[in-house]
């Protein structure tokens, strides 16, 4: 019994120092964890890949421009206001060829729509992160090449 006191002792000091050394790791005060880290600006690689007229200048800094076969995807960060970012990123679309197709803020987040011709063409997400908002657009490229095989846009 006293083997068995003796060894739970010891486990309990082993895990009581461990918890303490993650402890100080975690809740460092002089490191504390930021869920919004900072991002840097795009190189200018990446933000050529941006549909030609579309500039966040007003905006914010473009963090990152992806582009794939159908779309383009860009990542920016801003401290504006929500309610200000939503009407200059409907602007900035807008000088790019494409149609806003709608909004919703409910000032947390809000979402801004877009079409080309007859088709939805994309949507802006932008989302808070602590002081700032964080904007996730994604774009159907107009110069990308159509779709092989059209799909019906009305129901039989």
């Amino acid at each position: 019994m006293r083997e068995r006191r003796r060894l739970l002792a010891v486990v309990g000091i082993a895990l009581a120092g461990l918890l303490a050394v993650l402890g100080t790791k975690v809740l460092d005060r002089d490191h504390p964890y930021d869920p919004c880290p900072a991002r840097k600006a795009a190189p200018p690689a990446e933000t050529a890949l941006m549909p030609a007229g579309l500039s966040f200048d007003e905006i914010g800094t473009v963090t990152r421009v992806r582009k794939d076969e159908r779309n383009v995807m860009v990542q920016a960060v801003t401290t504006k206001p929500i309610d200000e970012v939503t009407v200059l990123i409907q602007d900035a679309v807008t000088a790019a060829g494409y149609r806003p197709a709608g909004m919703d803020n409910e000032g947390f987040e809000a979402e801004v729509f877009f079409t080309t011709g007859p088709y939805a063409a994309g949507l802006a997400r932008v989302r808070r992160c602590e002081s700032r908002w964080d904007i996730d657009l994604v774009l159907l490229d107009r110069n990308a090449a159509p779709s092989p095989t059209p799909r019906p846009t009305t129901v039989p």
